[in-house]
């Protein structure tokens, strides 16, 4: 077996350095970026329809359709608006907001009742996750 310095023939090559790279900006560790996680929170609405009377279930479900749109608006007008709170070292990098998720529709029915009456309702809602970077 011969040496290393046999191997090498070529003197001018160069020969890699194993030193650490200094970073400029960014964070400094993993530790900075492990105090500054995502941050999530769902927000959400009750939707409801009411009907009286005869036609009851068909009024219930009109005021429900009516009331679906205004209240997935104000779910994702607050998952928009966030108010998640930061670390004290982490500002905002990314803003992501998923949805709308809904339950299945439910119903309470009273044809007992005089006047008959009906209720429908759900939930719906958006998540609102934020993704932070050390400062």
């Amino acid at each position: 077996m011969g040496r290393k310095d046999e191997k090498r023939v070529d003197t001018d090559a160069k020969i890699k350095k194993r030193g650490k790279k200094k970073r400029v900006g960014g964070p400094k560790g993993i530790v900075e970026v492990l105090g500054c996680p995502p941050l999530s929170r769902f927000y959400y609405e009750l939707v409801v329809g009411n009907g009286i009377g005869d036609d009851a279930v068909g009024d219930a479900l009109a005021a429900f359709e009516r009331a679906w749109e205004v209240r997935r608006q104000k779910a994702h007008d607050s998952a928009t608006r966030g108010a998640e709170t930061l670390g004290k070292e982490c500002v905002p990098a990314e803003h992501l907001i998923l949805g709308p998720f809904s339950s299945k529709q439910d119903w309470k029915i009273d044809w007992d009742t005089e006047p008959m009456t009906a209720m429908t309702w759900c939930w719906v809602g958006y998540e609102s996750i934020r993704f932070c970077k050390p400062q």
